[in-house]
């Protein structure tokens, strides 16, 4: 039984890496539906996983979405400015934005597409 199951696994896994949707989408899909949550410059992928949402979640919580959920989490390089440098600073303070992180992973839902998360590292 365990061999069967090790197997079906492995055949689910070589299907999604050839692109076929199983339930869900493609890389390519995937990619574009990430693409389209963020906003960057210079934007490439970096690479695209699917898999669990435990998988990606980092510090997040069940909260955010169910730890079983299936998604594709894709990561981007380029810079993402962003949306905003805080609270307005003191009377003859100047604000101090933080540097644009130059990656970020966006997670969505595997067969959806929906926005689920996005993660900037070092914020």
């Amino acid at each position: 039984m365990t061999v069967v199951v090790l197997i079906a696994f492995a055949a689910l896994l070589v299907a999604v890496e050839a692109g076929a949707p199983i339930g869900g989408m493609t890389h390519s899909q995937a990619t574009v539906a990430a693409r389209a949550a963020i906003y960057g410059s210079h934007v490439s992928e970096r690479w695209a996983l699917p898999g669990p949402f435990l998988l990606f979640r980092g510090g997040s919580t069940d909260a955010v979405s169910p730890w079983r959920r299936m998604v594709w989490a894709v990561s981007f390089s380029g810079t993402f400015p962003m949306p905003s440098c805080g609270p307005m600073p003191a009377p003859g303070q100047v604000a101090h934005c933080p540097p644009a992180p130059h990656t970020v992973t966006v997670i969505v839902d595997y067969a959806t597409g929906e926005f689920v998360q996005a993660d900037y590292p070092g914020l």
